[in-house]
């Protein structure tokens, strides 16, 4: 795996209904136009991937192991982190 570019000008990006998938930017480009750049210096690097933890608990039934379609399920907390960073996400971070 490694970077890739899309030229300026080489690629389209799609919006609203012509999109086909889930993600936040989707663009058309042919393949003989990317630029697969090898994994040296600055492009060995790992993406500045955000991680999303959260801890969740059963409010379960006396006695009985809880089981998640009957017992509620509560979240006790969640914290977004940028991989490699000690520093979560807080008020001063906007997430884009």
């Amino acid at each position: 795996m490694n970077w890739v570019e899309l030229p300026r000008g080489k690629y389209s990006v799609r919006a609203g209904d012509a999109k086909i998938s889930n993600c936040q930017i989707e663009c058309q480009v042919s393949y003989r136009d990317i630029i697969s750049h090898t994994p040296e210096g600055q492009w060995a690097k790992i993406a500045p991937l955000r991680v999303l933890s959260f801890d969740i608990e059963c409010a379960g039934r006396p006695g009985i192991f809880p089981e998640a379609s009957i017992d509620p399920v509560i979240q006790i907390a969640n914290v977004v982190t940028t991989y490699g960073t000690t520093t979560p996400y807080g008020a001063d971070h906007r997430l884009e």
